[in-house]
């Protein structure tokens, strides 16, 4: 399982946006590690379908798959300093 979530993020494409603020950046899976390793307040955010989400995900990520996209302002952390990570299975 752990190769599995492993192999998913490695292959995932990370975007790691800060509520409210402009600044967007990108993590890659060993810098998301680090920062769940090191107890750092994030919320992860699995942007694929349901089914891909119970296949395997990354631990603690909420899923929010494209057709909720509309209610993600409810299901985000209201602190506008909050980490928040998204992640998706990537185009094509």
């Amino acid at each position: 399982m752990i190769k599995r979530l492993s192999a998913i993020a490695v292959l995932l494409l990370l975007t790691v946006a800060y509520a409210g603020a402009a600044d967007l950046g990108m993590m890659n899976a060993e810098e998301l590690k680090k920062t769940m390793d090191a107890k750092k307040q994030v919320t992860v955010v699995d942007a694929r379908t349901e089914k891909e989400f119970r296949d395997g995900h990354i631990p603690m990520a909420l899923n929010i798959p494209p057709e909720k996209v509309g209610s993600i302002g409810t299901l985000l952390p209201k602190d506008k300093k909050s980490l928040i990570v998204f992640y998706c299975r990537g185009t094509g």
